[in-house]
């Protein structure tokens, strides 16, 4: 949990996981999960569920980051943006 999340009481998850939607149903996956077993899969913020996308590097020491595809101020794993109230995402994927 970051310190804003901490702060705002929210028991934010971890930023190195994602959700990936497998079927019908939205699954929780670890960021190397979601870029190499689901990398065809749509992805979203298990904060806010708007939709994200993984970046990182594919040398020897792999370091992978969720990113948002558009911010807003009410997910708290984007703690530069994070107003310290959680909402759902304007754009959230059903």
């Amino acid at each position: 949990m970051n310190s804003d999340a901490a702060r705002a009481g929210i028991g934010a998850p971890a930023a190195e996981t994602c959700e990936v939607k497998v079927g019908e149903t939205w699954l929780p996956a670890t960021l190397d999960e979601a870029r190499g077993v689901y990398g065809y899969a749509p992805k979203r913020c298990p904060a806010c569920h708007g939709a994200v996308y993984v970046l990182g590097s594919y040398g020897a020491k792999q370091q992978l980051r969720l990113t948002h595809r558009r911010m807003h101020t009410g997910c708290p794993l984007t703690p530069k943006t994070f107003s310290g109230a959680l909402s759902s995402h304007p754009d959230a994927l059903p």
